[in-house]
């Protein structure tokens, strides 16, 4: 689902934000390890009245990461169209994101970075409305608490038993699950959806049955279209518990048709069993996944879609042909928990496999050398220009069928154009005319069918062209 409502980059640089630019590796620097994991990652509100300093944006918190050297910054990150692009670089574990949308849904997370120029993996992903910001820094600490009214930092616990429930309303989708807990009370529950490609929270009306169970009607859905679902509980402190496991529903059609149009597909592919991870292949900082092969009714072998649990949601791993997929960025030693999805042509989605959970592998400090010249890619550049200066966000594509261990990007620019160093998610240099831009460690594979998203920002004069050609590993990209 497109992500409306981020204002250009020149509203957001008008109201005082720097774009996100990560610290470019020291020179002959040895440091191969990335920092940890940012803490929980969070909306810290700081409302404002119509018309205050800040304007409308969103507000940001989380913990500190942690490195072997230390963390010299954080990158923000805000999901568009589906990908996650950097648009704010603080030093602090905190952040005001201006220039936003009043009302506009937005999901956020944050990576940390060293002198390096090691990535770590993201936090958690954070869905929160734009609103009036006041002038107080989201880093300020907020007044100490009363004795009378001590803090309350307990989360619920997460919804358990989520499945679907039969609502006849045209267009709605009907869940159930077991009552959270909570060590005050549960004020909520939220609900994201599966929509174009991205979880966004919906709206729902929510009511406690008598049985202990929590119904949920799910409106303004396709009629017949198959969505995922997860739900998290939350209380009246903001805290939020971990999400349920993903579920399939279907939006209700009301009154139902006499049958499917003659060639339309409603029928969806088998459910994956035995997802599991294997030891057959070593991925430092990362994990293996297979699972079973299902089949379709159509007779053309479904793909698959992977999604790995976060503290308050989940993260899209990617789209695969096969049953196997290779998950990368992970801390080493630290247990996730993923499900899968086997999806057909028509769009028909199965059952959620059973959740499994897989350790990550320790993280290697060894980097592979480039793949030959071989190397079949596509490469998507997407500047945004105000006077005298743009953005570009490039988007790197592996469309080959062996994956790509270290790359080199290079174009040549048609005019003016200056590279402001130092960009972000590579290591950037420009001569004359001529960019390249190098694989930083935590982005240097590219499996089949995945990308990965790189820019920089730059100035120029006159016109604002962009390059005619790319180049990867010396080779053209489409």
């Amino acid at each position: 689902m497109p992500l409306k409502g981020l204002r250009s980059v020149a509203a957001v640089l008008g109201a005082g934000l720097s774009l996100a630019a990560s610290a470019a590796p020291a020179a002959g620097s040895a440091d191969t390890t990335p920092p940890s994991a940012p803490g929980t990652l969070f909306h810290c509100p700081l409302p404002g009245a119509p018309g205050s300093s800040l304007g409308v944006g969103v507000s940001l918190c989380w913990g500190a990461a942690t490195d072997d050297v230390g963390v010299t910054g954080y990158d923000v990150q805000v999901k568009q169209d589906g990908v996650f692009t950097a648009i704010r670089t603080t030093t602090d574990p905190g952040s005001i994101v201006s220039g936003l949308t009043l009302g506009q849904l937005y999901t956020f997370r944050v990576i940390a970075r060293d002198a390096a120029g090691n990535a770590g993996p993201p936090s958690n992903e954070v869905t929160q409305a734009a609103n009036y910001l006041s002038g107080m820094s989201p880093s300020a600490p907020p007044p100490s608490p009363s004795p009378s009214a001590p803090v309350d930092t307990t989360p619920p616990t997460r919804p358990e038993g989520l499945g679907p429930y039969s609502v006849y309303v045209n267009g709605a989708a009907g869940l159930t699950w077991t009552r959270s807990t909570d060590n005050v009370a549960v004020s909520g529950y939220d609900v994201y959806a599966w929509i174009d490609g991205a979880f966004s929270k919906v709206p729902a009306q929510v009511s406690n049955q008598s049985d202990d169970k929590v119904l949920a009607i799910v409106g303004d859905l396709t009629p017949g279209r198959d969505y995922l679902f997860y739900v998290v509980a939350k209380d009246a402190a903001g805290n939020l518990s971990g999400p349920s496991d993903l579920v399939r529903q279907r939006a209700m059609v009301e009154p139902p048709g006499a049958s499917p149009s003659p060639g339309t597909d409603t029928t969806p592919p088998g459910t994956p069993t035995g997802l599991t991870a294997s030891s057959g292949m070593s991925v430092p900082g990362g994990v293996y996944l297979t699972w079973n092969t299902v089949s379709d009714n159509s007779g053309v072998p479904p793909r698959y879609d992977l999604f790995r649990r976060t503290e308050h949601g989940y993260a899209y791993e990617g789209e695969n042909a096969t049953p196997r997929d290779i998950v990368t960025g992970l801390e080493g030693g630290r247990p996730y928990t993923f499900q899968v999805v086997a999806r057909d042509a028509a769009g028909n989605l199965s059952l959620p496999s059973a959740p499994y959970t897989a350790v990550a592998q320790p993280g290697g400090t060894s980097s592979p050398s480039p793949t030959p010249s071989d190397t079949a890619c596509k490469v998507t550049y997407a500047p945004t220009t105000w006077g005298g200066g743009f953005t570009t966000s490039l988007t790197i594509t592996n469309t080959g069928t062996t994956a790509i261990n270290g790359w080199t990007l290079a174009f040549t620019f048609p005019g003016t154009q200056k590279v402001t160093p130092p960009g972000w998610s590579a290591t950037w240099t420009q001569t004359g005319a001529n960019v390249t831009a190098a694989n930083l460690d935590w982005n240097k594979t590219i499996q089949p069918g995945r990308s990965v998203y790189i820019g920089f920002n730059g100035t120029y004069t006159g016109t604002n062209a962009s390059p005619a050609a790319f180049t990867l590993n010396g080779t053209t990209c489409s």
